[in-house]
């Protein structure tokens, strides 16, 4: 995903809010769909959307795998599609409240003004332990940290202003000590418009470096907002009424994501060839991002609780993070993790 089309996932976040919430609402009052149907003819599974939360690109390779090997099938599923999401597709939260859906891909940026505003959906796991919010820089004249911020002139998107703004917020940076000017693109660093500017770390320095640029950033997630991302959210309802599907689901895509992970080339291929072939998308640049990506899936502590799963400290760390941009809400309001926790306990080799 490219900085420009990735950030525009979370345009209109707060603005869109109430809006959202009451489609939920209405949804999730007016439309049993997500509860009418939770077995198949051969009384497995019956077939289940995942709404993801963007373009079929490698921030799904888990779920790729997880389909391509028929580990969904092997859960019980009859079937599980990806349906690819993107800036005029239907969100995770209302495709999973509305039944369109059994899970969703989607950030708590999102997820927790909606449920603020009326969905009834929880996030049950966390694909990303970090969020992949970077600052980049030159390498030749390196932004190493918040402290070195002072009297820069960093360039952010609109879209990623509640980001930037929460930053300083963690940072106790005052606006004013930092110029920020609009981002066009990528070029505002290498031509020296800027000192820096705010991107993703799948496609930020490392990808500058690939194209000649030295160079070099540092995750947002490391300096103040620790954050989860690619969330995995669900349907309260379904939650309750349809914990083993939920499970089934969760089984299996833990199980893709250790495919994935121990094969990028397999997963580069997933995405460039099957997955996403009609996006077209540089092989180099698609295997680099997955590469970087890795390093946001995997941390100490799902090396030690299992991938997907989120701890304590880390739920209250993205509440934190979320208080920073102006939206507050408890961890017991954002997150279940209660079927995540079974099926790990139920299966200890997945750890």
């Amino acid at each position: 995903m490219t900085r420009t089309s990735r950030a525009r996932r979370f345009s209109g976040l707060v603005a869109a809010a109430a809006a959202v919430g009451m489609l939920l609402t209405a949804c999730s009052s007016s439309d049993d769909a997500g509860s009418e149907t939770t077995t198949g003819t051969d009384g497995n599974f019956a077939p289940a959307s995942v709404q993801l939360s963007w373009l079929k690109n490698s921030q799904f390779v888990g779920e790729y795998v997880a389909v391509e090997d028929g580990l969904y099938t092997a859960a019980g599923f009859e079937d599980v599609t990806l349906t690819a999401g993107g800036s005029s597709a239907t969100s995770a939260e209302a495709a999973v409240a509305g039944g369109q859906a059994l899970v969703g891909l989607s950030s708590p940026l999102i997820t927790a003004p909606a449920i603020q505003s009326g969905a009834e959906v929880k996030i049950i796991g966390a694909t990303y332990q970090r969020n992949p919010f970077a600052l980049v820089s030159a390498a030749d004249a390196p932004i190493a940290g918040p402290d070195d911020l002072s009297g820069k002139t960093i360039a952010v998107s609109d879209s990623n202003t509640l980001v930037w703004n929460a930053f300083l917020a963690a940072n106790d940076l005052d606006s004013a000590d930092v110029s920020t000017v609009p981002l066009s693109d990528t070029s505002m660093l290498t031509t020296g418009q800027v000192d820096g500017y705010i991107g993703y770390t799948t496609s930020g320095a490392a990808a500058l470096t690939q194209a000649g640029f030295e160079a070099t950033e540092f995750l947002l997630a490391d300096e103040g907002l620790p954050i989860v991302g690619e969330v995995l959210v669900a349907a309260q309802k379904d939650i309750d009424e349809r914990p083993e599907e939920l499970k089934a689901f969760l089984l299996a895509t833990v199980q893709g994501w250790q495919g994935a992970l121990a094969n990028p080339e397999r997963a580069t291929s997933l995405t460039v060839d099957t997955f996403g072939k009609d996006q077209e998308y540089d092989r180099d640049a698609m295997a680099l991002a997955i590469e970087r990506q890795a390093e946001l899936v995997v941390t100490e502590d799902t090396m030690e609780n299992g991938l997907l799963t989120i701890t304590d400290e880390l739920q209250q760390g993205t509440i934190d993070s979320l208080a920073y941009a102006g939206i507050d809400i408890t961890a017991d309001e954002l997150f279940d993790l209660s079927l995540l926790d079974e099926v790990l306990s139920e299966n200890p080799d997945l750890k």
